[in-house]
């Protein structure tokens, strides 16, 4: 019988992809994940990770013993109402890293409404697999239309095209979109309509590119350019060439169906689904 803890330990690595990673979720030394890990591999005859300078990815093995340990955990989770009606337990919560202000205003009401509760914020800009229960909700931007997943839409983000006041001010009289530097996102971040859109408008003068939301939104509000922001994360920036005819973004809640009859999962998806709906009052 494969002992729960190791069980535990695969189930870490496999959503953090390194023992050094796990060891942040769990508090044990990556050394001793590893050898858990070897223990493991000997007592069923076979590996369940492959190691390499990338990481660790699972065997089909891994991937088995990972699926059972997710059962176990949601079946030890089951139990989140303790004798006092107080909920208790952990969700793991995935987002881009242009949501994390919102995510982390929501799990601080989240935690105020229940301090028995924890909350794992993952800030990652793939579509981590819902399905296989990785994480307990994602927001997400894109409906793929995972028949297993629901899609809840809290929220069409507006956009427009905003920079510093200060580099406003550096700008011609008479300057147009084409004399905009703009802060773009990298591939295949820049394919969204809004992006598109505001390319078409004449925005096309590329200062330089990043690879997240955050460091787009930095770069913009020290004035080395303009950058196409939801209008909700523009405080104090300006729309140099008045406002901009861009198509909205929706935002989607998406987790599974046994997800919500748990109380604690049910609770902060309910939170978190108030939180973005308010912000996406607030930016239209």
């Amino acid at each position: 019988m494969t002992d729960w803890d190791d069980l535990r330990v695969l189930l870490a690595i496999s959503r953090r992809g390194s023992f050094l990673q796990a060891y942040q979720v769990l508090g044990m030394a990556a050394s001793t994940l590893s050898r858990r890990i070897t223990r493991l591999e000997e007592e069923i005859g076979e590996p369940v990770v492959e190691r390499s300078v990338e990481g660790l990815r699972l065997t089909a093995r891994g991937a088995a013993l990972t699926a059972t340990a997710e059962r176990l955990e949601r079946d030890l989770q089951q139990q989140t109402v303790s004798s006092k009606g107080e909920l208790s337990g952990g969700v793991t919560v995935t987002a881009g890293d242009g949501f994390v202000p919102v995510l982390t205003q929501a799990i601080d009401r989240y935690i105020d409404l229940h301090p028995r509760c924890s909350v794992d914020l993952l800030v990652d800009a793939t579509l981590t697999k819902v399905a296989r229960g990785s994480v307990d909700i994602a927001v997400r931007t894109i409906h793929l239309g995972e028949p297993s997943l629901i899609y809840n839409k809290v929220a069409s983000l507006s956009y427009g095209v905003y920079c510093a006041p200060e580099y406003a001010s550096r700008l011609p009289a008479n300057a147009g979109p084409g004399d905009a530097a703009m802060i773009e996102l990298s591939p295949p971040f820049d394919q969204t309509p809004h992006l598109r859109a505001a390319r078409a408008a004449g925005f096309v003068s590329s200062r330089f590119r990043v690879s997240s939301f955050s460091a787009q939104l930095q770069a913009c509000a020290s004035g080395y350019g303009a950058a196409v922001l939801p209008d909700l994360l523009a405080a104090g920036l300006v729309q140099p060439f008045g406002a901009a005819d861009l198509p909205p973004m929706d935002v989607f809640l998406v987790t599974r169906p046994q997800t919500l009859r748990q109380p604690h999962l049910r609770a902060f998806f309910d939170v978190l689904r108030d939180t973005l709906l308010r912000a996406g009052a607030r930016g239209r």
